[in-house]
């Protein structure tokens, strides 16, 4: 009897942890069998200097070295949607471009090469290629001015949505843009003192009721900037004075008036600040990753 219990013991521990493993072994087949199925068609934007993909993700021991230095951290690690690419360095534009810090510290932190060490400069980075990907909404190319068109989308919402960050920025830019006439004009009609942070502080906290912002509005519609459409894809550009975006006017066939376009160039090197920069609600201009310029 003793040994029947035993037999029958020994019987049950076989049979649980026989199927203990088919199971286990069963749910490890299943996701390797799985992971090419799970490798994404989207091409990651890499950070500067990436291999090309192939050599990229042999050459990646996912670390996260670049991840730890990069002072704006807008890099991330993909996650198990890229199949063998999980763990891998990329940016998403729209939520944060690469700002080609100096020295490039994340071509500098990787330890295998895979991100190219022969590169120091951010215009060398070769990440992709920017294009205007909504001509419909390009603020330039329908003449719109960018600041204006923040201000009005906060007039819309009555300062409720990103009032404390949006103008402080609309602010600064102005700032920057205008004449030192205007400047006395701001200071007169707002009853500003102080050197310009001192102003642009002073200026916030005065624009918080929507009848103060409608003015503020106003004012800035009569300054000389104003005449000029959109230019937030070149001015946000880190590596500008390669001039990387040409505005050039055309003629509209069916309107026939005469619209501005940006023309991206060579020296483009697809860091994607254009792209998170573009105040439209869906950017205007995208990056393509890997996309190299043709004439």
């Amino acid at each position: 009897m003793t040994e029947k219990k035993q037999e029958k013991g020994i019987s049950r521990r076989k049979f649980l942890k026989t199927s203990t493993v088919v199971a286990v072994g069963g749910a490890v087949a299943y996701g390797v069998a799985s992971v090419p199925l799970l490798r994404s068609d989207r091409v990651l934007l890499r950070p500067p200097g990436a291999l090309d993909e192939d050599s990229f993700l042999a050459a990646c021991i996912k670390c996260g070295q670049c991840l730890q230095v990069c002072p704006p951290q807008v890099i991330e690690l993909a996650g198990i949607g890229q199949g063998f690419g999980i763990g891998t360095p990329f940016i998403v534009p729209r939520e944060g471009g690469c700002i080609l810090c100096a020295g490039l510290p994340c071509v500098l932190a990787c330890p295998t090469g895979a991100l190219a060490h022969h590169i120091s400069e951010g215009k060398e980075a070769e990440m992709g290629l920017a294009f205007i990907s909504q001509p419909e909404t390009c603020l330039s190319i329908l003449g719109v001015n960018d600041l204006i068109f923040r201000l009005e989308n906060l007039n819309k919402a009555g300062l409720r949505v990103n009032a404390p960050e949006e103008l402080p920025q609309i602010i600064k830019k102005l700032l920057e843009r205008i004449s030192s006439d205007e400047k006395q004009n701001l200071n007169e009609q707002f009853d500003l003192a102080g050197d310009e942070a001192g102003i642009a502080g002073s200026l916030y906290a005065k624009l918080q009721k929507p009848e103060d912002l409608q003015l503020f509005t106003a004012f800035v519609r009569q300054t000389v900037q104003a005449k000029t459409s959109c230019r937030i894809c070149l001015d946000e550009c880190p590596i500008k004075q390669e001039q990387t975006i040409r505005f050039v006017s055309r003629k509209n066939d069916t309107s026939g008036k005469y619209e501005v376009w940006p023309l991206v160039q060579e020296t483009c090197v697809g860091c994607g600040m254009c792209e998170e920069k573009c105040p439209t609600a869906k950017a205007s201009i995208t990056i393509v990753p890997r996309k190299k310029w043709k004439a």
